[in-house]
C-alpha cells in the first residue's frame, strides 16, 4: 500500500502524502506511507481493539462502552462504534505513538455521527486537540450522518504523544470511526550543483525507493537506500526531470 495525504484516491484506502519542491530545472516530491497506528482498522482478530486502551467517566450495571461494528468505512469490514450510555459519560478511545519532538505528522482517519448528534467528539494527538462536531453541522438542527474524513498535521512536542477519541453519543445516535492513520511526513530536499540533481531523504530509518520521472507521471525506481541519504543525477542527460521518496509498507 502507498499512502500518505492531501490526495484521496479509490476508497481512502491509499493516499499520496506530497511535499512539492519546485527549483531551476527540477521538482522533487515525497511519498511516504508507515502507518504508526496499530489495528488502526479495527480488523486485528476477525474484529477487536487490540493495541488500543478504551477508558470511560463513569460507568454501571448498563455500561457497553464503545464496540465492533460492521461494515466499516468504505471496504473495510469493521469499525469503532460509540453508543449512548446511560449515565452520559464518555467513552475515550486511545494508543500511544511514539513520536519525534519537532517532527511532523500526518493525521487522517474516517468518522461518522450517525442517526441524529452527538454531545462530544473531541479528538487529541500530543498537545493538539480539535472538536469533530462541528464539521457534521448542514443547518439548524440538521447534521450529516455520512463517513467524513478528517486530515491534521500535527508537530509532535513529545517523545511519546497520546492519540486519543473522547465520544459522548446522545439517546439515539451513535459515533463511528475508521482508517486511522500517523504518518510521519519525510524531511525531503533537492538542490541543482553544477551539472547534477541532488536528491536528499532525511528519514524514515527505513529503505526509501527514489522514483524519477520527466512528465510526473510515469515513474521509475532509479535509487534505493535506508536514510538519511543523498541521491545524484545528472543534468545532461535529464535537463528536466521530477524526483520522489516512496515507502511501500504493508497497510497496518
Amino acid at each position: 500500500m502507498e499512502s500518505g495525504s492531501k490526495v484521496c484516491i479509490g476508497a481512502g484506502r491509499i493516499r499520496m502524502l506530497t511535499a512539492l519542491l519546485i527549483f531551476s530545472f527540477f521538482a522533487a516530491c515525497s511519498v511516504y506511507s508507515q502507518n504508526l497506528v496499530q489495528n488502526g482498522n479495527f480488523d486485528a482478530n476477525g474484529g477487536s481493539f487490540e493495541d488500543w486502551q478504551i477508558s470511560h467517566t463513569v460507568s454501571g450495571s448498563t455500561y457497553s462502552g464503545p464496540n465492533i461494528a460492521s461494515p466499516g468505512f468504505g471496504s473495510n469490514p469493521y469499525y469503532a462504534q460509540f453508543e449512548y450510555e446511560w449515565s452520559g459519560g464518555v467513552d475515550t478511545l486511545s494508543q500511544e505513538i511514539a513520536t519525534t519532538v519537532g517532527a511532523v505528522y500526518d493525521i487522517s482517519f474516517w468518522a461518522e455521527d450517525g442517526a441524529g448528534h452527538d454531545s462530544e467528539a473531541q479528538f487529541d494527538f500530543g498537545n493538539f486537540s480539535a472538536n469533530l462536531l462541528s464539521s457534521f453541522a448542514i443547518g439548524p438542527g440538521e447534521w450529516y450522518t455520512g463517513w467524513t474524513n478528517f486530515n491534521f498535521e500535527v508537530t509532535a512536542s513529545e517523545l511519546d504523544s497520546d492519540l486519543s477519541f473522547a465520544i459522548a453519543a446522545d439517546t439515539g445516535s451513535e459515533f463511528g470511526l475508521d482508517d486511522i492513520s500517523v504518518v510521519q511526513v519525510p524531511d525531503f530536499d533537492g538542490v541543482v550543483v553544477g551539472k547534477s540533481y541532488l536528491v536528499t531523504v532525511s528519514n524514515p530509518a527505513t529503505p526509501t525507493v527514489i522514483q524519477a520521472s520527466t512528465d510526473c507521471c510515469h515513474w521509475v525506481n532509479v535509487y534505493t537506500n535506508t536514510p538519511p541519504y543523498t541521491f545524484t543525477d545528472s543534468i545532461s542527460q535529464y535537463p528536466q526531470r521530477f524526483y520522489r521518496a516512496a515507502v511501500f509498507v504493508k497497510s497496518q
